[in-house]
């Protein structure tokens, strides 16, 4: 599966957000699994496929010897990666910390999102932005 385009949406009053038919559509359960990861990277969140996830987790298995730095990458990306199932609908629930104004939203990730979302697709997974930060982010990049 490749995931291409953008599209615009909005998140509803309990944060959740509808996956483009055109991703949905393109899931295999056997392939990419039934449900994404959300994965905080510093401006936006990552939705990435079950599967992908699990597999490219593997890369982490270090033996009962850990060495500090792959400890320290651990838990960056496991303490705050959450796994959210698309209801028959068709969405996921973004977790409450990340979202702008949230009372469980904390120090860390830095990703606050509004109401108003850029879904963005980048090959093997989804970037979620803050729409209006992404158009910034968009502008720069066609500029070169």
């Amino acid at each position: 599966m490749v995931i291409t385009d953008r599209y615009d949406h909005s998140l509803d009053d309990k944060n959740r957000l509808a996956i483009p038919s055109q991703v949905r559509n393109a899931l295999t359960p056997e392939v990419d699994g039934i449900c994404f990861y959300v994965v905080p990277k510093n401006r936006y969140l990552e939705l990435v496929p079950e599967k992908l996830f699990i597999s490219s987790s593997a890369q982490f298995q270090s033996g009962l010897e850990v060495d500090e730095q792959l400890a320290k990458k651990k838990r960056r990306i496991f303490a705050s990666a959450t796994r959210v199932e698309i209801d028959k609908a068709g969405r996921v629930c973004i977790p409450d910390r990340y979202i702008a104004g949230s009372k469980t939203q904390g120090d860390l990730p830095k990703v606050s999102l509004g109401k108003d979302v850029a879904l963005v697709g980048v090959g093997d997974r989804l970037e979620l932005w803050n729409r209006s930060e992404y158009d910034v982010h968009y502008a720069e990049i066609m500029a070169g």
